[in-house]
């Protein structure tokens, strides 16, 4: 799945900071610090993204967001 969505994002590797940041996932919580435009969103949706099923219909994921911009960025 992670690298379906890698090819329809147009994007060839992820950098130091994703890879690290999705092997950790497997953790209960995680806390990523890194700046702005380090591609801290991406690193947390692909572990969302693999663990959800194209099979259930219903809510898989809830995404809390501290503000609008943030969310325009995620969506």
């Amino acid at each position: 799945m992670k690298h379906a969505v890698l090819q329809r994002l147009n994007i060839l590797s992820l950098n130091e900071m994703q890879e690290a940041s999705i092997c950790s996932a497997q953790q209960k919580d995680v806390v990523v610090l890194a700046p702005t435009g380090s591609g801290k969103t991406l690193a947390f949706l692909l572990p969302i993204l693999e663990r959800m099923s194209q099979d259930i219909n219903g809510i898989q994921a809830l995404i809390l967001i501290p503000s609008s911009e943030l969310a325009q960025q995620i969506e």
